[in-house]
């Protein structure tokens, strides 16, 4: 587990356009002292991933405007140089090929819809140990 120290320095942009999984996430991520920001779709993600920096993104893979998968090649293609850790959520369940996304897009890892928000979680903490450990 993160100290209160880290974890409270970690910011984390949600992407997700159902509001009551968004609200959960929101809940258990700040629990959890993480400075959460929500976006509605996909085309806010990307509007805020241009304009601020985030420690970790979690993102719907299907949403309006862009879908999930959009906005990261989108933000890989804009900014090669950034290693910022992705986690994907997904109710499409096995239509995904996992292994060809963290090869294309970068990904952490994808948690299929239902999820268990302390799985997010620990994710997300394990995202934060591996950006620390880059700096």
């Amino acid at each position: 587990m993160l100290s209160t120290e880290t974890t409270s320095s970690t910011s984390v942009l949600v992407a997700e356009d159902d509001r009551v999984i968004s609200d959960v996430i929101r809940f258990n991520l700040e629990r959890a002292r993480y400075h959460v920001t929500v976006a509605r779709n996909g085309t806010e993600a990307w509007a805020l991933l241009q304009t601020r920096t985030f420690d970790v993104l979690v993102t719907d893979y299907q949403m309006p405007g862009m879908t999930g998968e959009e906005v990261c090649r989108a933000f890989r293609t804009t900014y090669p140089q950034t290693q910022l850790p992705i986690i994907f959520l997904s109710a499409r369940g096995l239509e995904l090929n996992v292994a060809k996304m963290q090869e294309e897009l970068g990904i952490q890892t994808l948690l299929y819809k239902p999820f268990s928000p302390r799985e997010l979680v620990e994710e997300i903490a394990k995202c934060a140990r591996k950006s620390i450990a880059l700096l």
